[in-house]
């Protein structure tokens, strides 16, 4: 596979796990991840250059293995997830400046900056969540999916109300 058909690929991928989040399909942003083990990580607020430190040497705000993750989903789907309820929040996911792309066999690694804007209904207003995500995700069956999510944002603390209730 040409380098631009492979980073053509993954535009169209990265794409559709922002709409599936942006829309609220948790459900089927949850399928576009691998088979076995996986990772869904935000990364710690304060400390500069994050991704040099694992979730064992740092406080990460979240660190999902499949279970957790998949747990994470059927609870957001629920009425009673009080944070976004009765009214969801309006999120819209913006990838840019992919790079690093390395390929090992039938995983692909990379890079991508990312900005993520809130809006609720209620007096929050806008949170903007700027940062950048490091991926990797694995060929199976043909075709790439997810299989690890690392996300460190640009960020000191969260800010009003200080949860993290979206997908990021």
């Amino acid at each position: 596979m040409s380098e631009t058909s492979l980073k053509h690929e993954i535009e169209q991928l990265l794409y559709l796990e922002a709409d599936y989040a942006d829309d609220w399909l948790l459900t089927d942003w949850l399928g576009l991840w691998a088979d076995g083990e996986l990772l869904y990580e935000v990364g710690p607020l304060d400390t500069p250059r994050a991704d040099r430190f694992s979730h064992n040497q740092v406080l990460y705000l979240l660190s999902d293995d499949r279970f957790r993750l998949e747990q994470r989903v059927i609870r957001m789907g629920k009425p009673t997830a009080h944070a976004e309820a009765p009214v969801r929040s309006q999120t819209r996911h913006n990838y840019t400046h992919l790079r690093n792309i390395i390929v090992a066999g039938d995983t692909v690694t990379f890079k991508v900056n990312m900005l993520v804007t809130r809006t609720r209904r209620d007096n929050e207003g806008v949170t903007i969540l700027p940062g950048y995500v490091l991926f990797k995700w694995v060929r199976q069956n043909g075709a790439l999916k997810i299989q690890e999510k690392r996300i460190f944002l640009d960020l000191w603390v969260l800010s009003n109300p200080g949860t993290m209730s979206i997908i990021l």
